[in-house]
């Protein structure tokens, strides 16, 4: 039983990404192309902190002082 176990986890452990995923009937394999569709979509989208610069703009105001030692 605890052979049968351990195939299974280095089956999902050695699992990677693959573009035919999206189109298996697996369950493994569907999972893997959703979880990879919301990796790169929030990559794509940034962080919320990215956009709260100054002056509520994404860079920095043109004539910031930079402060220098």
């Amino acid at each position: 039983m605890d052979k049968k176990i351990d195939e299974k986890a280095k089956t999902v452990a050695d699992k990677t990404y693959q573009y035919s995923d999206y189109y298996s009937n697996d369950q493994l394999s569907k999972g893997m192309a959703v979880s990879h569709e919301q990796v790169s979509d929030t990559y794509m989208e940034g962080t919320i902190d990215r956009l709260e610069g100054k002056n509520g703009r994404d860079d920095h105001a043109e004539n910031e002082e930079i402060p220098r030692k």
